[in-house]
């Protein structure tokens, strides 16, 4: 693996770090919750939920954190101001400590969030996510109103899915219906812990450049970076339609096919489903890990125990790596001291 030459930048969220050469700190997970049809949502106008099974979901966060070092933003998702003002009154209730990602494809519902942290007096714990291409200048004034001092700052470029493509988003303006850059925008909003996203886009549209944009990002800016790179997995067309149907194409009868894949400890043909669709998903946030990503939003909260596996395995080899480098493991609470 490798080391920057730019001096990477380290983010504290509440003793929490984020950012460093690959191995100083662990990788860093964003759990989704809340989400569209999301089992626990009872009411996504009000925001009601089953508090019970939310928190369920959260602590098992919260015991794979402290099994493997890896800590989580939990990435709360609203379409409305009412339904974020229940979700984060539900989070600040059972936990004190973690940060929470504030993510709405609603401009309406980010503005209000904005202001309500503010208010209770936990904007220092909110991450507005994200500042792209798409804000506009009601959003970027409410932020600049706010408390709220962090954001993701996202690299894409509709234009030009290019590594090139996507600094010029982050650098220059100009481009994805914005005179000024992403980086720019943030800093007129008062965004002083701003962390790069590298916009994952689908197989065949740019997915290589989501990837070598995680290199640029480290070795340009040196701030912390990362992305949602399972949505290059949920995009995947051939691979929905194939874990639907295709696996079954040669096979009348399914239990020839689990006779023929060896009896019958995959669970049976959802098993085997599920391991086609999981071992991309797993796969490209270990490859975004491997190559310096510091944040990994995997998606739905279920998904935490193979994130959690996954990055702690490859934080022991960034770790490995970086020692034989002749760099210093910066958190005690490292994979790499609790799991070898």
């Amino acid at each position: 693996m490798f080391m920057f030459e730019k001096e990477q930048t380290v983010l504290d969220f509440n003793g929490h770090k984020i950012g460093g050469q690959p191995g100083e700190y662990p990788r860093v997970l964003g759990a989704s919750i809340f989400y569209n049809k999301h089992e626990t949502v009872l009411d996504e106008h009000t925001g009601k939920i089953d508090k019970a099974k939310a928190e369920a979901l959260w602590n098992r966060c919260l015991e794979l954190y402290d099994a493997t070092g890896n800590w989580y933003f939990c990435q709360i998702i609203a379409e409305y101001g009412e339904a974020f003002e229940s979700y984060f009154s539900w989070f600040t209730e059972i936990d004190d400590e973690f940060p929470f990602l504030m993510d709405s494809s609603a401009p309406s519902a980010l503005a209000h969030a904005c202001k309500y942290v503010t208010e209770v007096g936990i904007a220092d714990r909110a991450v507005y996510n994200s500042i792209n291409g798409s804000i506009g200048p009601e959003n970027i004034e409410a932020i600049k109103k706010s408390d709220v001092d962090a954001a993701i700052v996202l690299a894409f470029n509709p234009g030009d899915a290019s590594v090139r493509g996507r600094e010029k988003v982050l650098t220059d303006g100009g481009v994805a219906g914005q005179e000024k850059s992403m980086i720019a925008i943030a800093e007129e909003a008062g965004i002083k812990r701003p962390i790069l996203d590298t916009a994952a886009t689908p197989l065949g549209l740019g997915s290589g450049g989501s990837f070598r944009e995680i290199l640029a990002c480290k070795a340009i800016h040196g701030l912390p970076t990362g992305g949602a790179y399972h949505n290059m997995t949920v995009s995947w067309t051939w691979l929905k339609r194939w874990r639907k149907n295709g696996i079954l194409d040669r096979y009348k009868d399914a239990g020839v096919l689990l006779e023929q894949m060896g009896h019958h400890h995959f669970g049976g043909v959802e098993g085997i489903r599920q391991a086609a669709w999981s071992a991309p998903d797993i796969g490209c946030n270990i490859m975004a890990g491997t190559l310096g990503a510091d944040l990994l939003m995997f998606g739905p909260i279920e998904n935490c125990e193979a994130a959690a596996t996954s990055m702690a395995f490859t934080d022991i080899v960034l770790a490995e790596t970086l020692r034989e480098l002749g760099g210093d493991i910066k958190e005690p609470n490292h994979p790499i001291n609790k799991l070898v």
